[in-house]
């Protein structure tokens, strides 16, 4: 399977906007910072791509470390959200 450039940005916008749909949805902020993880992930996968695209046919894995490393950032800032959204709640 061939991956296209516009492929790879439709993806990445489908998944930044349902976690930007979700983020909007949820009313408590809980809820609303469980959905950073999919807005990383569709700015990572829009990313990958574009370092994919631009650096030509050398390596075609170019842009992968990048997107695992925005990821892992996006998930562990949504854990502490989570948890710092939870601190103020009783018990």
């Amino acid at each position: 399977m061939t991956l296209t450039f516009s492929a790879a940005l439709a993806v990445g916008a489908i998944l930044l906007s349902c976690g930007a749909f979700t983020a909007v949805w949820r009313r408590e902020r809980g809820g609303a910072l469980a959905a950073l993880p999919m807005l990383v992930a569709g700015a990572a996968v829009c990313l990958a791509g574009a370092a994919r695209f631009s650096a030509g046919a050398a390596d075609p894995s170019t842009g992968e470390e990048l997107a695992v490393l925005v990821t892992v950032a996006g998930l562990a800032s949504a854990v502490l959200g989570v948890a710092w959204a939870g601190k103020g709640a009783t018990r």
